[in-house]
């Protein structure tokens, strides 16, 4: 019999439990899967496992790009603060708590990170527009952080939202993006920069959170990036000591 609501027959389709048997449908039967092991629940393997997939290019500071899994300690790459060493590598796996992002920038530039990763960006308010630091998954950064042994940012980042454009740092300036969600597979390699005295790093053209144990913001509003003389010598200075 056909259903009616308010006088229109309803578009609701029926189910054929034939059809539902071939594509492995049922109302009746749960679908189990294997328990995941326990590490991908509980092993967090660096301090504060906000991170990039492999492939990931990261803005060093003479101006080329390098896949983030072929940074090594010791190179110079560029952060809101100028140019940084960087001190240390972290390579955690993506575990059963978190997903990744893909988030679309100028030209080829395609950001895949963590959902926790905190972001550079900018809000605007009633007293004005507020640039902090900002995550899409603020629950799982605040564990990491309440287990964190680097430095902690200082106050709350913005909890940020996925379906609505938010005003992220870029290279450029400032985009406005909105984030593509993909499950993957637990197991998923991952890779993190951390940097020797700023906190952040450029992958993919965006201003992304690097624990460093100095400076966490930029000195004044982000307004992109520009050339700079003095971050030019330093990069020269540091290359014939290493030649």
């Amino acid at each position: 019999m056909p259903l009616f609501v308010d006088g229109a027959e309803s578009c609701v389709s029926s189910r054929a439990p034939e059809q539902d048997a071939k594509e492995g449908w049922s109302v009746t039967v749960r679908p189990y899967r294997s328990k995941p092991a326990e590490d991908l629940l509980t092993d967090y393997s660096c301090n504060s496992c906000t991170c990039f997939l492999a492939g990931n290019r990261v803005l060093m500071a003479d101006g080329s790009q390098k896949a983030v899994e072929d940074v090594q300690v010791g190179d110079m790459v560029m952060t809101m603060s100028g140019p940084d060493r960087v001190r240390m590598l972290e390579r955690p796996v993506l575990g059963m708590t978190r997903r990744v992002l893909e988030i679309r920038g100028v030209g080829d530039e395609c950001l895949f990170v963590t959902d926790e990763h905190p972001l550079w960006t900018s809000r605007r308010t009633d007293d004005g527009t507020v640039e902090n630091w900002g995550v899409y998954n603020l629950s799982h950064y605040l564990y990491e952080q309440r287990n964190a042994v680097e430095p902690k940012i200082e106050g709350a980042p913005h909890a940020l939202a996925f379906d609505l454009p938010e005003q992220v740092a870029h290279t450029t300036g400032w985009l406005h993006v909105r984030p593509i969600y993909h499950h993957m597979e637990p197991s998923t390699q991952l890779y993190n920069i951390v940097t020797t005295n700023a906190c952040s790093v450029f992958v993919e053209g965006f201003a992304a959170y690097s624990h460093g144990t100095g400076r966490q913001r930029p000195e004044a509003g982000w307004t992109g990036m520009q050339a700079d003389s003095h971050a030019e010598s330093f990069v020269r200075k540091f290359s014939l000591q290493s030649a």
